[in-house]
């Protein structure tokens, strides 16, 4: 991978080291309220919104086709093609590491 120089990016400085005011604001922020609600921001210009893109939900279920899937299961009509499942199973690399990969 190509290294980044920082100096061509806009907006972005070098990294510096800490001062001891700006390790008392970070411990501050980091500290729990009394009200046990957390800061809005973590750091110093950062604000994190909580919406509905963070909050999904439920995910979308159509429930009367797990109900048929479910009794075809049951009563032994729902078609079990073992390679299938294993395509599926390699698409989704459930279950194993390929080797070099952890």
């Amino acid at each position: 991978m190509p290294s980044i120089e920082l100096s061509r990016l806009q907006g972005v400085s070098a990294p510096r080291a800490l001062s001891e005011s700006d390790r008392a604001q970070l411990d501050a922020r980091a500290k729990p309220r009394a009200d046990g609600a957390a800061d809005r921001a973590a750091t110093p210009g950062v604000a994190i919104e909580v919406g509905a893109l963070v909050d999904a939900g439920q995910p979308p279920v159509d429930s009367d086709r797990v109900a048929e899937i479910r009794a075809a299961l049951e009563d032994g009509s729902y078609p079990l093609v073992p390679a299938r499942i294993a395509d599926a199973m390699i698409a989704a690399r459930v279950g194993f590491t390929l080797a070099g990969e952890r």
